[in-house]
């Protein structure tokens, strides 16, 4: 049921790579290679190029077929789901058509999300100096916040989720680590984590991720989490680390189905991506 595109993409990508270096060692030794030997390996690298091809669309096809049935689907499936339901967004990664789509995925159910905060790569190029300064303002409008960069994570993490930290948010925006739009006096029981970044290797996850997660669990909030499929740098194994629902397919039809279902959800990882541990949760299946 969950084709990866991209697996397709790389089988072809490899055979165009087969062939190129075929070309290379055939100029190589031309003047060794029997002219028959050289035909013969064409042959077979323009049929197997002509396999995958054909293999790559049809999988292309069935693949948009099956987003075209859950959009049919989806309206039906997460009606009222989330209705009147506060709901916290976070963007961890740095995909904005991530972002766009889970606030789809939610309002879709009905829910509300009252405010949706962007991490902007600033919280990963502070200098020592520049933490220490942000740490004393934040300390200055907050006392029993910690002395050190934990201090800006809690202020982050209990400003979109507690009771007066809005004017803690307000720091963190003013020294260009966050993006803020919404309502931050409004407490939320949940947190939705739009994770996924669109560079390799990307230390998004370990240094934004993982600390936001384990401080909204300390205080009781439930998170979940959401990625696109063709992210760069996927998110998803500190979801499973921290034991939170995620799904991994946010930009597909199937994906935005399944967000609204992870509220309450076994935690897991959904969707489409070899690292999913389940396609859908329980209680879509159970719903009908």
């Amino acid at each position: 049921m969950g084709v990866d595109l991209r697996y397709h993409l790389v089988s072809l990508s490899a055979v165009f790579l087969a062939l190129s270096v075929g070309m290379l060692i055939g100029g190589l030794f031309l003047q060794t290679t029997p002219q028959e030997t050289q035909q013969r390996l064409v042959r077979r690298i323009q049929e197997d190029l002509a396999r995958i091809t054909a293999e790559s669309d049809r999988n292309r096809r069935d693949f948009e077929r099956m987003d075209q049935a859950f959009r049919s689907l989806a309206p039906r499936l997460v009606k009222e789901r989330l209705r009147a339901r506060r709901v916290a967004v976070v963007q961890t990664g740095d995909d904005e058509r991530a972002l766009a789509d889970t606030l789809k995925a939610l309002r879709d159910a009905g829910a509300e999300p009252v405010s949706v905060t962007v991490v902007t790569a600033r919280w990963l190029e502070l200098s020592d100096e520049e933490k220490q300064t942000i740490i004393r303002d934040l300390r200055t409008l907050k006392p029993n916040l910690p002395d050190d960069f934990t201090a800006v994570v809690k202020a982050l993490a209990n400003g979109v989720a507690l009771f007066g930290y809005d004017q803690a948010v307000e720091a963190l925006r003013r020294e260009g680590l966050v993006r803020t739009s919404g309502d931050y006096t409004l407490p939320c029981r949940f947190v939705v984590v739009v994770g996924g970044s669109t560079s390799p290797d990307s230390h998004r996850p370990a240094e934004i991720d993982r600390p936001l997660i384990r401080q909204w669990q300390s205080v009781g909030i439930q998170v979940i989490a959401a990625e696109r499929r063709d992210c760069a740098t996927s998110h998803v194994p500190v979801y499973r680390e921290t034991d939170i629902p995620s799904v991994d397919c946010i930009d597909t039809a199937m994906g935005q189905v399944i967000l609204p279902f992870l509220f309450g959800a076994e935690p897991a990882a959904y969707g489409m991506k070899d690292s999913a541990e389940k396609v859908v949760p329980d209680a879509l299946l159970e719903s009908q």
